[in-house]
């Protein structure tokens, strides 16, 4: 028999449980089932905004989960769905349209749905929540390791000594972004305490002293093969117009390709013309899309 169950904020169970079935998911289709900003915020429970979370179980075992978690400018949607169930569709249909449906009477906060590769039917079941497309990522790919290496110097990150000066390089280069604008020290200290976090993968560019540039790598270990990502990539606007961009691939590609991983992947806004072009020139080919679904700001 199936249950449907709402938490905010989730218990400690329904947590651990949501986790290990992303993870699961993760693991059989080589893609990450949940974003890091989702999945730590089901491990922190110190947050000033604790996540909702709608759970389906199957004869008591986790089936499927949607969650819902605070952002920068708007609430975020993610739905996970065990991929062997022969209605996971409708399954992740139904915890979307439940979790929209609570968050919007408890809250007047704009919510956005996130979904990978979408199709017709999607784009139909968003519109009967009053969504549209709003933002599209491409996560790249490409072999390592790359023909050409970076000709910039860079370091390692120094945790406990470079924490401000990167949030204030990030939050500068992130302004306006959903996600990644307006972290913390304490954003930034919550993702080093992830077990995949290797300060000697997190590559920083100074000038002069100052830190104007950094490319932040993470190992996908779990998946097969394994996939080296940069993670987060960034120019303080100070900058602009230097180059920076590319050579601070390149560096996270050498530390990627140097630790023996053989396929490196990124995100990029689709319509960021300039970086696609660069990332497309570096070898870089889409792999999948994922699309935003927001309010229609038309109406």
């Amino acid at each position: 028999m199936r249950v449907v169950e709402v938490a905010h904020p989730p218990t400690v169970d329904a947590a651990a449980a949501s986790l290990d079935l992303a993870g699961r998911v993760e693991a059989a289709t080589g893609t990450p089932a949940l974003s890091d900003h989702l999945r730590l915020d089901l491990l922190d429970r110190s947050g000033a905004e604790p996540p909702l979370l709608v759970t389906v179980t199957d004869a008591g075992h986790p089936i499927a989960f949607a969650q819902v978690s605070a952002a920068n400018e708007a609430a975020v949607l993610e739905v996970v769905v065990a991929p062997d169930l022969d209605d996971a569709v409708a399954v992740r249909d139904d915890a979307a349209e439940t979790a929209i449906d609570v968050h919007r009477r408890r809250t007047d906060t704009d919510i956005v749905w996130w979904l990978d590769d979408p199709s017709g039917h999607d784009e139909r079941v968003a519109e009967r929540v009053g969504l549209t497309p709003q933002r599209e990522l491409y996560e790249m790919r490409r072999p390592l390791p790359h023909p050409e290496r970076a000709t910039i110097t860079t370091r390692s990150f120094v945790p406990g000594t470079d924490d401000a000066a990167w949030v204030e390089v990030n939050n500068r280069a992130f302004a306006s972004h959903g996600e990644q604008g307006g972290w913390t020290t304490d954003t930034l200290a919550l993702r080093m305490t992830e077990p995949w976090f290797d300060p000697d993968g997190f590559r920083i560019f100074d000038d002069d002293g100052r830190m104007l540039a950094f490319c932040w790598t993470k190992l996908h270990t779990d998946t097969d093969p394994v996939v080296g990502e940069i993670y987060v990539i960034a120019v303080h606007p100070d900058a602009h117009g230097r180059g920076l961009g590319k050579q601070l691939t390149l560096a996270g590609l050498d530390s990627i390709a140097d630790r023996g991983v053989e396929t490196a992947n990124l995100y990029v806004d689709a319509d960021n013309a300039a970086a696609v072009g660069m990332y497309r020139r570096l070898g870089f080919d889409v792999h999948r899309r994922r699309v935003a679904f927001g309010p229609n700001t038309d109406t």
